[in-house]
């Protein structure tokens, strides 16, 4: 997880307008039931663009194509991947992240799009590959190598079909499946032309106004994020009308298409064509302009409470005088998450503006997503052992895309290490085990990503403002008086919140009638609040069934239906699952559960339906009882509400909320120390 400049959760990507918001609370994918964001996507906040007239504009200001390949799509370069109708009407330019989850859930509805218009649409693929999305740019690649053999869909598909495992290895690989000639893939997967036409299109993107991932300009028109099949249609008809009223008027090919980014989109159709496929210079987006808050800055709620965050004045990495500071800023950081090089900048600023009254502690939070982080920070622990760990973090913040061996031995050099002790530590299980003692601090005052801070033990979450550092700062300052010291620290966080993974409260669940596995009697019971169309909840499934199997017997797990209302289908879903419980019983309802999960990307009224047929049910009969299995769910969702449930997926183990990681490792170990009376 990365916490962007507001203290927002960004997962191993950020989650922009997504329908679930992610909040820094103990479960992973526990999210928040959706306040005002609806739409899934990656990346920054996007805004559609108003529709207005401007064919003259573009026929102005257009620009000249650059010269290609000849192309049987007028207009389409042959560079750029297309499928769909030669002579559509229609074009959706559509901006995607191979490393972007809800990139890869549109994909049924673009299959559908297809099937639906036929030769009425077409679809060009435009690259956004996120930052911190570090195999989105080599997926790329691999998709247009392909692309110049002609198997850029077939490669396509293999990419988000294995989004989770895209490595070189596996693009060879595929790229043998697909009976690619193996030497020509991977000399253009090095090919600086193609490398040129990932970057140009992201800049490209990002000036048109798509700056998440997935976006769709729709003849012009942006649509964004990973939205239904209606969405799509619904603009879809009226670019089809539009452009037919352009086609009677003896407008055909780029022609037609250049009029119709123009006609749809004022701000930017007349750019979009020499942007996207032409050679036109691109201007740089202008960036967003922050609002400045009004009034002093207040430190969040949760910034209140102190948490045990111990520090040893000998042997950590310490920035400042231990003997003379007031104040200690624990930090913990990741060097290859772009939030962490902001956060330290900020802290910077603070430790140049309170000098000797504050102090910096830096702590090893290198995140599993990013391929280069501990080996970067197992070099700066090797740096730190010869007095260069701060000069070394400075050149890792530095060149956050460049973390590699050979870079980590010139900045060796430059700081005039001792190279052979350098490479000598660096590979020594010693380091490793000061980045694992950090992270298990971390993990002991309830830290999961970066950048996070404690303040004295409070906690300030993202690369926040210098403001609100300074907030916190001042209050801790005006508390210590004319105390300091490392005596003074540790009285300030004796008495500190220390984390629990099962939270104190104990919630009674009445859980007759609800669906479950397992034996009725067992020790340990897990309720899990779940929604059939919520993605996280489907990941959370794997994890609690691989601990039902492992403690047959001894464990029972409820499902407790939790619905969000902006999930269309999850109600109904639910209906057909209650009602294979109430038919067939737990063994019954479990396939039926199995089932909706693994087609939830393309859950709708149709696909619930052929799940009730697959398993003898008819969805007309299940439907005729909702009224009933509403007053299931309806008392499912008042136990959770009452629990004090924020959103899904939760669990609750013996009826303590569990604050954990979702693995299949740490759920098994809170449930072994259960049973053995540890916990």
């Amino acid at each position: 997880m990365h916490f962007d400049t507001r203290g927002k959760l960004v997962r191993a990507q950020r989650h922009r307008e997504s329908t679930h918001t992610m909040k820094n609370f103990s479960i992973t994918f526990a999210v928040v039931a959706a306040m005002s964001l609806t739409i899934a996507g990656c990346g920054k906040k996007q805004a559609d663009n108003k529709a207005k007239p401007a064919a003259a504009a573009a026929k102005k200001a257009a620009p000249k194509a650059a010269p290609a390949a000849s192309t049987a799509h007028a207009g389409i370069p042959a560079r750029m991947p297309v499928t769909g109708g030669k002579d559509a009407l229609v074009t959706i330019i559509e901006v995607s992240d191979f490393q972007c989850p809800f990139c890869s859930r549109v994909g049924p509805t673009m299959k559908k799009i297809k099937a639906t218009y036929k030769d009425q649409v077409r679809i060009v693929w435009i690259n956004n590959a996120l930052s911190f999305h570090n195999r989105a740019k080599p997926a790329a690649l691999a998709a247009l190598a392909a692309h110049r053999q002609g198997k850029f869909w077939e490669m396509h598909d293999k990419l988000f079909a294995n989004q989770r495992a895209l490595t070189d290895e596996n693009f060879k690989k595929w790229a043998g499946e697909l009976k690619l000639d193996a030497a020509k893939f991977d000399k253009d997967m090095k090919d600086a032309v193609l490398g040129k036409q990932v970057d140009r299109e992201q800049l490209a993107a990002n000036a048109l106004g798509a700056r998440g991932t997935p976006g769709f300009f729709i003849n012009g028109k942006l649509l964004s994020g990973a939205q239904p099949f209606p969405a799509f249609k619904k603009e879809i008809d009226a670019a089809l009308e539009g452009a037919k009223k352009l086609r009677d008027a003896g407008k055909k090919g780029k022609e037609l298409m250049t009029a119709a980014f123009a006609a749809n989109n004022a701000a930017n159709g007349a750019k979009m064509y020499g942007y996207f496929f032409g050679d036109a210079k691109i201007a740089a987006p202008k960036p967003q302009a922050r609002k400045k808050p009004e009034g002093p800055v207040k430190p969040p709620r949760d910034s209140y409470t102190v948490w045990k965050v111990p520090v040893d004045a000998k042997n950590d990495v310490i920035l400042g005088d231990s003997a003379k500071a007031q104040v200690t800023i624990v930090e913990f950081s990741d060097f290859e998450c772009p939030y962490c090089s902001r956060g330290k900048n900020t802290v910077d600023q603070v430790k140049k503006a309170y000098g000797d009254k504050v102090r910096v502690v830096f702590k090893h939070h290198p995140l599993p997503f990013h391929r280069n982080a501990r080996a970067a920070h197992r070099a700066s622990v090797a740096a730190g052992k010869q007095g260069k760990f701060w000069p070394f973090q400075d050149k890792c913040f530095a060149n956050a895309r460049a973390l590699n061996e050979d870079n980590y031995k010139a900045w060796a050099k430059e700081l005039g290490l001792d190279m052979a002790k350098f490479d000598k530590d660096r590979k020594d299980k010693s380091s490793d085990d000061q980045i694992k003692k950090d992270m298990e601090l971390a993990s002991k005052v309830s830290i999961r990503g970066t950048p996070n801070f404690v303040i004295n033990g409070r906690k300030l979450v993202g690369a926040q403002p210098l403001a609100m550092f300074k907030a916190i700062v001042d209050e801790e300052l005006k508390k210590a008086g004319d105390k300091k010291g490392q005596s003074y620290y540790d009285s300030v966080i004796s008495k500190g919140k220390v984390f629990s993974i099962l939270d104190s409260k104990v919630n009674a669940f009445d859980v007759d009638g609800l669906p479950y596995k397992g034996d009725k009697n067992a020790k340990v019971t897990i309720v899990e609040f779940s929604d059939f169309q919520c993605p996280y909840c489907s990941r959370v499934a794997v994890p609690v069934n691989e601990v039902a199997k492992r403690f047959k017997g001894k464990v029972k797990v409820v499902f407790a239906h939790y619905p969000l209302n902006f999930h269309k289908q999850a109600r109904p879903a639910s209906w057909l699952a209650q009602h294979a419980f109430e038919k067939g019983g737990p063994d019954s309802f479990w396939k039926v559960h199995d089932k909706l999960f693994e087609k939830q990307r393309e859950l709708s009224a149709e696909t619930i339906a052929a799940v009730a047929k697959e398993f003898g049910y008819d969805m007309k009969k299940v439907e005729a009882q909702k009224a009933k299995y509403d007053g299931v769910i309806k008392k499912a969702m008042a136990m959770g509400n009452q629990a004090g449930l924020r959103g899904t997926p939760t669990l609750y183990i013996n009826g303590r909320k569990y604050e954990g990681q979702p693995s299949p490792s740490m759920l098994a170990q809170t449930v072994d120390k259960l049973l053995t009376g540890k916990l």
